[in-house]
C-alpha cells in the first residue's frame, strides 16, 4: 500500500524543486578578433569569437540588434562593416536551447589609413 503525503508535506517538497538554482552553461566568451587595442580599418573586418562547447553565438554592436554568427574551423565569425570612430562590440554564446552566457564586450576603434604623400 502507497504512503500517503501530507498537504504540508507535498507544498514542501513542491517550495523546495521550485527554489531549485538555475543550471549555469559554464560557456567562457572570448572576442579572439578584433584583439584588444587594435586599430580597425573602415571597410570590411571579420570577428571572430570563441567559446567552447557552445552551439550558438551571437553579437551586437553599438548597442543594436543581436547578430547571428557562422560556424566555421571552430571559432564563429561575423562579417562588419566598420565605420570611423568608436565601437563596442559585446558577443554572447549558449549550449543546446540553454540560457546565453554572460556577455563579454570590447571597445574597437575604427581609423582610416593616414594618407602618405610622396613628393
Amino acid at each position: 500500500m502507497a504512503k500517503k503525503i501530507s498537504a504540508p508535506a507535498k507544498t514542501a517538497i513542491k517550495k523546495t524543486a521550485e527554489k531549485k538554482p538555475a543550471a549555469k552553461s559554464g560557456l567562457k566568451v572570448l572576442i579572439d578578433y578584433p584583439r584588444a587595442q587594435e586599430v580597425v580599418r573602415p571597410g570590411h573586418y571579420s570577428i571572430r569569437l570563441t567559446a567552447s562547447g557552445a552551439s550558438q553565438m551571437q553579437l551586437r554592436v553599438d548597442g543594436r540588434e543581436w547578430l547571428e554568427c557562422r560556424e566555421s574551423l571552430s571559432h564563429y565569425w561575423h562579417d562588419w562593416a566598420p565605420q570611423p570612430g568608436r565601437s563596442i562590440i559585446k558577443a554572447r554564446a549558449r549550449a543546446g536551447k540553454g540560457r546565453w552566457s554572460a556577455v563579454t564586450e570590447r571597445e574597437v576603434v575604427v581609423k582610416p589609413e593616414e594618407a602618405v604623400f610622396v613628393g
